[in-house]
């Protein structure tokens, strides 16, 4: 071949090819932008969702610890008449009463409004056990979860039960308890938590919690939680 030849030699990538080349390069690009950004969502959502499960634990051992410490006297229903299916009215043992053999209990009210979960603590005002009363004014109130939703929309965060029959009901209790307050001796706590901050929206992670008020004989049968 002639240098002549060479330099009229006009074969290489045309046009067309080179747009051919830089349309696949593009398809490449976006699949692995596609797979990055999915990714970093799943990564986020995951993440949410820890957040939100960790957030709502604390507040249900929180919740789990009071219950617990809630038989402060013989034959002493521990839950009030005025709890609801979004507000929990009881009492218990609180700081250095917890290790007194008559401790003087605090009356709690955890309630739920506007998606946030808040404590308020009354003390005694007056009376003896187990004709306690309790001050008006609440001592204090903490927040103790925000970002709070029932897991049925309009449906009750706390629901229950009590022995009937020999047995444990499996029909919730009506709200307000009123009377029936006094036979109630599991409490079940069920709750949706959002995440505080995520750059993902999510629904958030549902967690719950049955609480259980065992006689201190350990008699399931016992009506009374607390006899």
């Amino acid at each position: 071949m002639t240098p002549g030849a060479v330099i009229a030699d006009e074969r290489g990538t045309t046009l067309v090819e080179l747009l051919v080349g830089l349309a696949m390069g593009m398809v490449v690009l976006s699949a692995l932008t596609l797979v990055i950004v999915v990714t970093l969502h799943g990564e986020a959502r995951v993440s949410a969702r820890v957040e939100s499960t960790q957030r709502a634990r604390i507040a249900l051992t929180q919740i789990m610890e009071e219950l617990h410490s809630a038989c402060v006297s013989p034959q002493v229903a521990p839950i009030k008449g005025e709890s609801t299916g979004t507000s929990l009215a009881f009492i218990h043992a609180t700081g250095n009463e917890l290790s007194k053999v008559s401790p003087t209990p605090t009356k709690s009210v955890i309630t739920l409004a506007s998606g946030t979960l808040t404590q308020s603590d009354f003390p005694v005002a007056g009376g003896s056990s187990p004709n306690w009363t309790f001050a008006g004014q609440a001592s204090g109130t903490r927040q103790l979860l925000t970002g709070v939703a029932p897991i049925t929309p309009g449906g009750p965060i706390f629901t229950y039960y009590n022995y009937k029959n020999g047995g444990l009901s499996t029909t919730p209790q009506s709200t307000p308890l009123g009377a029936e307050a006094a036979t109630t001796i599991v409490v079940h706590v069920a709750l949706t938590a959002s995440p505080a901050s995520t750059p993902v929206a999510d629904a958030g992670a549902n967690t719950s919690a049955v609480l259980r008020l065992t006689p201190p004989a350990f008699n399931e049968q016992a009506v009374n939680p607390c006899q």
